[in-house]
């Protein structure tokens, strides 16, 4: 199981996270800022919410991207990758 972990500069411009990979993976994230998580099309108006020092843990599928932005100026995501091999 290899493990993977970043601090994202999250901004009001959506970015990508975490890439497509062709395994599960278990994700963690810790925000620093209130922002908002979800699909390559996320904004402030439909992303998850995470207030600042909210954290969350979710999996992704194999083929499956994370993408963030923040409400307002300009914030850190922690994030902690595990692959599921």
């Amino acid at each position: 199981m290899a493990i993977v972990t970043s601090k994202v500069t999250v901004t009001t411009t959506s970015q990508s996270i975490v890439s497509v990979d062709n395994v599960s993976r278990d994700v963690r994230l810790h925000a620093k800022h209130e922002c908002h998580v979800g699909n390559s099309g996320v904004t402030a108006a439909n992303g998850y919410l995470l207030d600042n020092g909210d954290q969350i843990q979710l999996t992704l599928a194999e083929g499956e991207d994370l993408w963030a932005i923040a409400t307002t100026g300009t914030g850190s995501l922690s994030v902690l990758v595990s692959k599921i091999d």
